[in-house]
């Protein structure tokens, strides 16, 4: 569970003490903290955004066109964007959120941090100085709950969710990626690991943006707790073309 209580804006946020070192002395832990600043002014004007997870339902989704293409009238209704982990690996949003440790020594292995903006943990930052940049007010989700929590964090009032549906089949990993690096085999069974929960509270909290998932026909399984959520709905590719006028 999320330890998300309340709406947090970037627009009031000028950074954190981060944890870099404990020691135990006589029983008692001591901890050495360092003030991070807001390195990131994002000016968005469109109050829209978009997540891309790696399920496989978005496989035939526009995204590069998506996230090059400028939306609305003469181009002022653009979507951010935010990705998830391997999604550098064939695309360049405005902002990736990697979570894993093998994915922050890809991302820096591969040169992508240099030239982008890329999210990650506490602990991570500190093994890669200088290479990430701290995920304000961490609520230690995985990648797409975190991204989605960053695209409400910058006051995006809707969020269309694209390859976030959840894995519900038994020994089979639906993600992308699977199999690759820093990745479950694709025989691996994953329903354990259950993303609802932080999705819901992240709904719920920040309950005055529209969150729409995006599936190829508008009607793949999904959460069914998602679903109680009256700023929850789930449209079709088709639609969201349509409807963000891309």
């Amino acid at each position: 569970m999320l330890r998300l209580l309340e709406k947090q804006y970037r627009s009031s946020y000028d950074g954190e003490d981060v944890v870099t070192s404990r020691t135990l002395e006589n029983g008692d832990w001591t901890s050495v903290t360092e003030e991070v600043p807001n390195n990131v002014t994002n000016n968005q004007i469109s109050n829209r955004a978009v997540v891309f997870g790696n399920s496989e339902s978005r496989k035939n989704f526009p995204t590069e066109h998506t996230l090059n293409k400028y939306a609305g009238l003469l181009g002022a209704d653009t979507l951010q964007s935010y990705g998830c982990n391997a999604f550098h690996r064939d695309h360049t949003p405005d902002f990736l959120v990697v979570t894993t440790r093998a994915m922050a020594q890809e991302c820096v292995d591969s040169g992508y941090t240099s030239n982008n903006i890329v999210y990650t943990q506490a602990p991570l930052t500190l093994e890669h100085p200088g290479k990430f940049y701290l995920t304000p007010l961490d609520q230690y989700a995985d990648a797409g709950a975190t991204a989605t929590y960053l695209a409400c964090f910058d006051g995006h009032r809707k969020v269309y969710l694209v390859g976030c549906e959840g894995n519900f089949d038994e020994a089979y990993n639906s993600n992308m990626y699977a199999g690759t690096n820093g990745y479950d085999p694709i025989n691996a069974d994953l329903r354990g690991s259950n993303s609802c929960p932080a999705y819901k509270q992240i709904f719920n909290t920040y309950n005055d943006v529209d969150f729409a998932l995006v599936t190829p026909n508008g009607e793949m399984r999904t959460y069914e707790e998602w679903k109680t959520c009256p700023n929850f709905r789930q449209i079709s590719h088709r639609q969201m073309v349509l409807e963000a006028d891309l």
